[in-house]
């Protein structure tokens, strides 16, 4: 029996209005059963049909699908006609009809697209399910997906990739908006790795010579490990994956749905993503989608295994946009409760003191349309199993609106800032997959009753004292300290290929240090898992080229030496002898004093003849150090470190030094990373201050490229740096893991630092300053920086004035004891600085001669120049107030002996 109340189109110009009749007239089960096929052309329609229809019944039909006249006989056969206000005379396409074959073997494949290439009565029904139930190894893939643009589905995939690692998930997060990427500019503005991307899987999949996935996802393998992002307590981590490597906007070449070749699954492409994220140690996957009913999106969003999170606003455009996706994919490819995840409406830029009667109703709309999507399963038995649940289920979200979010910044870690500040982990949560692998950490200990705290003062003075020159414990003590960010981007940026990087910090934030303990590891992938960075398998020889002549030996203490020596040894060099560090250093100095200042090609033969004599391959044959380096590398692979520069290059006060250096940053490190395979790498530990001074032009570009590896110190890590100094001493009550201490949040930090320091600079009741607050505030400069050293250096100094302060017995450090060290902590800052900074050293040492100096103060108070004072503040010194007084930092303040008309003022915010 054949369906009536067909309702004809408005309009038929073209064939492509035909094929679009028909497939809606398909999908709604009102086709005759004689249909079997429709294929509409530009030339002509035709129908296949089973034998025994005559055109007569296809005329009767076809003028009730299409109108009442819509054909006409002509000499050549049945006509169809469209529309041409130009004549009245009839005009139209042939119609053809086929019979149905014999040896016809089945229903035409069907595809995960919106619009699919074959027009059957097939399309009535949902596509074929997948072949198995669930993803390879329990995967879970998330879609973010909005049929408009700029409504936060970008923001919201983030969120969702943040939250799922925050409990402990690894993540891959993939930017599959082709057309319009957004997570692809964050990676980049964050500084972070593009090796391989979105478009580079594609390409992959769709060459496979076999049609599978493995050759793709091993390739991919190999340099995803680079591109995480993010710092995460537990197992956490995501791994992000750009939409594209060009530089040139332009359409994709390879788009998902050329991988729907007939001799791969329907869903191949889910499914390999599937077995990426597995093979990446990933357990969830999150995509974020190309905008509208595009077939850029059409291929992730068909399969029912996903969880499809759909975005929009209470625009009545996104809305019914919305609305009508999530019914057609709820038609295609419904989800089946208890088997499949729910999709997903989340509703954002909604203010709940405005929009309340708006949001409840598009929740009940687009919840009646979720429901459906999950409830229309084809299997009556099946379809509704918890009408409580699915009410649960197909509940939307909302997300209210937050002005933080309408111009969010371009970095990765600034975006993330303000979405923990707007909460928005906190309105996904019900929509936050669990990883079946996440297991549950086992509860901390209790403190002990009775607690010696002068035994605790007495280890934090002792450690921390040893501790605030850590370089000269020597490289055999070097190997274990706390983990901070630029140490896990720096190995994290390079698992599997060496590093060619600047490391840049200040006097005392720990270039010494780090160099040390890259050093102490002698490989570059032990150096990544005595730092508790995982997956890191590059595992070449670190080799010293230039070392501090701060960093001291013992008796029996490996040396840069010994690590020059094993490097040639390791290599069966018999006859070669690894350069000793008097004779390199001697070399360079050699070149100071005899090349001309402009020389900067022979500057780049003497720093690469460096090199190949810490690796034992200089060229004794008269040949170029280059072509030694590249047999090399051929051969081998090897990390160089280089410190100490500032010794060698002091003040940079001649321009053959600044054209030494330069040359080492630019040029050394711009023909490494042209050898093939890039198989040497270089890390380079300096000041910021000689960079700028040696690289005049573009120094911000520069230090730009190597800002995730700068060694910088702000509040948190600051706080993170002063607990794990505690508990390496063994000085606190209740003894904490070193190695957990990287990976706590903040609040956490603050919490178990109470014992170390109290809550409050006073008694709990007290109106004193929060501690946690107080300690960087009088550390840290108007730059919100704090170095390492004077962080250890307070310690040290505020544990050795709380011994024998026998009225506090609830932390170890005494208020009064903290407050009396950061006087000397300020006298070892500015000494440091005079020695590190010769401009910021005179001028200090000039403020540090006037008398009955009281802050905040005029220019002419203590004989500066504006320009002087503007460089100052630049510095992090001083800050200028409204009123055109300047201020001075804590940690300067004390040792300028300036005292202070009224409290200071406040660095650190909570």
């Amino acid at each position: 029996m054949e369906p009536e109340g067909l309702t004809p189109p408005k309009h038929l110009f073209t064939w492509v209005d035909v094929d679009e009749h028909l497939a809606h007239l398909a999908a709604a089960g009102q086709w005759p059963r004689w249909l079997l096929a429709a294929d509409g052309w530009w030339d002509g329609l035709e129908l296949v049909v089973r034998p025994g229809v005559d055109t007569a019944q296809v005329k009767d039909w076809l003028d009730r699908a299409f109108g009442v006249g819509s054909t006409e006989w002509r000499d050549d056969g049945l006509m169809l006609g469209l529309d041409d206000p130009r004549t009245a005379e009839f005009t139209g396409m042939p119609v053809v009809l086929s019979l149905e074959s014999s040896g016809d073997s089945g229903q035409p494949r069907r595809l995960p697209l919106l619009r699919e290439k074959h027009i059957t009565p097939q399309l009535a029904d949902p596509l074929e399910r997948p072949s198995s139930e669930r993803f390879a190894d329990d995967v879970q893939l998330v879609a973010f997906h909005s049929f408009k643009g700029g409504v936060g589905r970008t923001v919201h995939a983030v969120a969702m990739a943040d939250a799922v690692a925050r409990r402990g998930g690894n993540v891959l997060l993939v930017d599959a908006d082709l057309e319009a990427p957004g997570i692809t500019w964050m990676h980049r503005a964050q500084g972070g790795q593009v090796e391989f991307c979105y478009e580079d899987f594609l390409a992959l999949l769709q060459g496979a010579e076999d049609c599978g996935w493995t050759a793709a996802v091993n390739i991919a393998a190999a340099y995803l490990p680079n591109q995480q992002v993010g710092r995460y307590a537990g197992n956490g981590r995501i791994t992000v994956v750009p939409t594209s490597r060009r530089s040139v906007l332009g359409p994709p070449a390879i788009e998902p749905a050329d991988l729907l070749t007939p001799h791969r699954s329907p869903y191949f492409l889910t499914e390999a993503l599937a077995a990426l994220a597995a093979r990446v140690g990933a357990d969830t996957v999150v995509v974020d989608l190309r905008a509208g009913a595009s077939e850029l999106s059409a291929p992730v969003l068909l399969d029912p295994r996903v969880q499809r999170v759909f975005v929009t606003t209470l625009s009545h455009q996104s809305l019914a946009g919305t609305k009508r996706l999530v019914e057609q994919l709820g038609r295609r490819a419904p989800a089946f409760q208890g088997r499949d995840p729910a999709s997903a409406v989340i509703i954002t830029q909604y203010r709940p003191d405005v929009h309340a009667a708006q949001a409840d109703k598009a929740r009940e709309e687009l919840g009646g349309a979720l429901l459906a999507a999950l409830t229309a399963s084809g299997e009556p038995s099946q379809a509704v199993t918890d009408e409580v649940a699915s009410s649960v289920l197909s509940q939307p979200v909302l997300s209210p609106f937050r002005e933080e979010l309408l111009a969010l910044p371009s970095s990765w870690d600034a975006v993330l800032r303000i979405l923990d500040t707007c909460k928005v982990g906190d309105v996904l949560e019900p929509l936050v997959p669990t990883p079946v692998s996440l297991v549950s950490v086992p509860s901390g200990t209790v403190a002990p009753e009775q607690v010696d705290y002068e035994v605790l003062r007495k280890r934090l003075t002792d450690t921390a004292t040893r501790f605030i020159h850590a370089e000269r414990e020597g490289l055999s003590s070097a190997s274990g300290f706390l983990v901070t960010d630029p140490f896990r981007r720096l190995l994290g940026d390079h698992r599997t290929e060496a590093p060619l990087a600047l490391v840049v910090g200040a006097k005392g934030a720990g270039k010494t240090f780090m160099y040390a303990k890259a050093c102490a590891a002698r490989t570059w992938a032990r150096f990544a898992d005595q730092s508790q960075v995982e997956g890191v398998s590059l595992d070449a020889p670190v080799i010293p080229v230039l070392e501090s002549v701060n960093l001291e030996y013992r008796d029996h203490d490996l040396t840069p030496q010994d690590l020059r020596d094993s490097f040639v040894l390791s290599r069966g060099g018999a006859e070669a002898k690894a350069g000793t560090t008097d004779g390199i250093r001697d070399r360079l100095k050699g070149g100071l004093s005899s090349l001309d200042s402009q020389d900067e090609l022979g500057w780049r033969r003497l720093w690469l003849e460096c090199l190949a004599d810490a690796a034992g391959v200089f060229p004794e044959d008269g040949s170029s150090a280059e072509k030694a380096l590249t047999e090399l590398g051929r051969h081998a692979r090897a990390v160089f470190v280089i410190d100490g520069l500032e010794d060698l290059l002091q003040s940079l006060d001649s321009e053959v030094k600044r054209t030494a250096l330069r040359v080492l940053l630019i040029d050394v490190v711009g023909w490494l990373r042209s050898l093939r395979g890039r198989p040497l790498g270089l890390v380079v530990f300096v000041r910021q201050d000689l960079v700028t001074r040696a690289v005049r032009q573009n120094s911000g570009q520069l230090l730009g490229r190597y800002d995730p590896y700068a060694l910088r110190w702000d509040k948190e890590e600051a706080l993170r740096l002063a607990l794990w100094v505690a508990s390496h001493a063994k000085a606190l009550p209740v003894p904490m893991p070193k190695s957990e201490i990287s990976e706590l949040s903040e609040e956490k930090v603050v919490e178990a630092l109470i014992q170390l320091w109290g809550w409050k600079m006073g008694t709990e009741k007290s109106k004193e300053a929060r501690s946690h607050l107080w300690v960087p505030a009088a550390l840290g400069d108007f730059r919100n920086q704090v170095q390492a050293r004077d962080v250890v250096k307070f310690l040290a100094e505020a544990a050795r004035l709380s011994l024998r302060q026998t009225t506090w017995e609830d932390r170890v450090l005494v208020p009064s004891a903290m407050r009396n060290a950061l006087l000397e902590c300020s006298k070892n800052k500015i000494a440091s600085i005079q020695m590190e900074n010769q401009e910021v050293g005179e001028l200090l040492a000039r403020l540090q001669d006037k008398q009955a100096v009281s802050v905040p103060f005029e220019l002419a108070t203590v004989g500066l120049t504006t320009e002087e004072a503007d460089f100052l503040v630049d510095s992090g010194v001083f800050a200028r107030g409204k009123d055109g007084r300047y201020w001075v930092a804590e940690i300067y303040r004390h040792g300028l002996g300036f005292s202070s008309e009224r409290r200071a003022r406040v660095l650190w915010r909570r």
